[in-house]
């Protein structure tokens, strides 16, 4: 199999269980941005854009080849998109709480993490995972788990910046 180079603007067939897929668009940073969609025929292009967007994480690079996905073709990617996002973290020694943004960490509140992702690379199966969780409208144990050290910090928009 032919290796995938992933582009900004690129979208992607994504496999879920049962036979169905999703979509993803590959973003300039690194992440993705996968939508709420569970079809088990496909939709164009431009109807993958119209679809609800479920989240955006930094996802591993290799992911698209060793899970089967399928570029579909190459589309503008949102204004919304096309910046960088921001990221809770906690320290696992000292507990300090901090955004991350552009390979800067500042101090921050539980107030201020709310509703962003916590700092995380994800892989396939944890993916779909958590859009199957969102998609059947149960909490997803991946996220629970990864959210945990930051209590406040299950996002609540795939867009909010700071």
């Amino acid at each position: 199999m032919a290796r995938i180079i992933k582009k900004h603007g690129d979208v992607f067939k994504i496999p879920l269980s049962e036979g169905n897929f999703s979509y993803a668009q590959w973003l300039a940073d690194g992440t993705a941005c996968y939508f709420l969609a569970a079809h088990s025929t496909e939709v164009s292009l431009s109807e993958v854009l119209t679809l609800p967007v479920a989240f955006r994480v930094l996802t591993f690079k290799d992911t698209p080849n060793r899970y089967g996905w399928v570029k579909l073709g190459n589309v503008p990617v949102p204004p919304e998109f096309c910046s960088s996002q921001y990221y809770a973290k906690k320290d696992p020694i000292n507990g300090k709480l901090s955004i991350y943004f552009e390979g800067e960490e500042r101090a921050a509140t539980e107030e201020e993490l709310k509703g962003l992702e916590t700092a995380a690379v994800w892989a396939h199966p944890h993916i779909i995972e958590r859009l199957e969780a969102q998609l059947q409208g149960r909490e997803s144990a991946f996220l629970r788990n990864l959210s945990r050290p930051l209590k406040n910090s299950v996002p609540t928009s795939p867009t909010r910046q700071i």
